[in-house]
């Protein structure tokens, strides 16, 4: 019975001894936020979650390894943590980028169409647009696109002045009391400044001299001759076309005004020269072309009445007021 009671206490006693043993076996080393524990199990290493299990009797040599290796591997870590925590803070100070907006437009051509006539070209193009933006939603309208190429004629119109000048002849229809015409045909020349008031009609000033050729009646003592006819009329003037939108077109010019004619009679013991002033007005028929939209020219006829009195001219007189029928060509220019 004494040898069982010395038995037992023999177990305890070792039982003692190995606790004590382990107790100095296990030690824990912490650097930063990471810790290594030494158990009987093996060693354990908190924060990074990884357990060695070695054997005792090597535990305090292969502690020392596992710490050493997973503190460099926090420290790592940490350095990594704070280099994004400095890139996020300069992303934050840059602002906040704008966010781009993506927006779809999409053409469809529905139809198009062509008119031509005197006033030029014009192409019409129905388009279909629709608009889809960003979050999808569909926009649909109809946009009309045309472009209008303008005739000769319409460049023409669109000018507003026109300066043109006239030449041609003339014949002076008057005749004296014995019926003899006071002088033969001549020349006739003048000048005119229009303004459009519109397509049709146009407005100005005009001057045309008439000097038709001197007359001999008779021979010796009954020998007439009339020599210096001129006549010089400035009037306000009107041309009326009648087809504005054709290059070929038809005119009607017009204009009343003051007249100045001058003439001298010779005859046996006879010697005049004298000039009268007086209203007279004119009106005719014109053809023109137009070479380009800033340049014509034609072919116009005038009837130009004075209210002046051929007795005041000469006393040979008949008492007939002037009359003058004149073809002339016409060049001019549009600006």
């Amino acid at each position: 019975m004494k040898k069982i009671h010395i038995a037992v206490l023999a177990i305890v006693l070792l039982l003692m001894v190995s606790l004590v043993f382990a107790q100095k076996g296990q030690e824990t080393f912490v650097t930063g936020d990471v810790s290594a524990v030494n158990t009987p199990g093996g060693v354990v290493v908190q924060g990074e979650q990884v357990a060695v299990t070695v054997p005792i009797q090597g535990a305090r040599h292969m502690t020392h390894k596992a710490v050493a290796h997973h503190t460099v591997k926090a420290n790592q870590q940490a350095v990594g943590a704070k280099d994004t925590q400095a890139d996020n803070a300069a992303s934050l100070k840059k602002g906040t980028p704008k966010v781009k907006v993506n927006k779809t437009t999409t053409e469809t051509d529905v139809y198009d169409m062509r008119t031509k006539n005197k006033k030029g070209v014009t192409d019409y193009e129905v388009v279909e647009k629709t608009v889809t933006n960003p979050q999808g939603k569909q926009t649909t309208e109809g946009v009309v696109y045309s472009a209008y190429t303008p005739s000769k004629a319409a460049l023409t119109n669109d000018k507003k002045m026109e300066v043109s000048l006239a030449g041609g002849v003339t014949r002076f229809v008057n005749k004296d009391n014995q019926g003899n015409r006071y002088g033969a045909a001549g020349l006739v020349g003048g000048i005119s400044a229009l303004r459009n008031v519109n397509d049709y009609l146009a407005l100005g000033v005009d001057y045309t001299m008439f000097h038709p050729s001197h007359k001999t009646h008779g021979s010796g003592a009954t020998e007439v001759r009339y020599d210096g006819m001129y006549a010089h009329d400035i009037s306000l003037a009107g041309k009326l076309t009648l087809n504005p939108w054709d290059n070929f077109r038809v005119y009607l010019p017009m204009g009343v005004g003051m007249m100045n004619a001058r003439m001298r009679t010779k005859a046996s013991g006879l010697r005049t020269d004298e000039d009268k002033w007086g209203a007279a007005f004119y009106v005719g028929a014109g053809m023109q072309y137009d070479v380009t939209c800033w340049m014509f020219a034609g072919v116009e006829y005038r009837y130009t009445y004075g209210f002046i009195s051929d007795k005041d001219l000469t006393p040979l007189h008949k008492d007939d007021n002037l009359q003058f029928h004149s073809l002339m060509l016409r060049v001019g220019m549009r600006f």
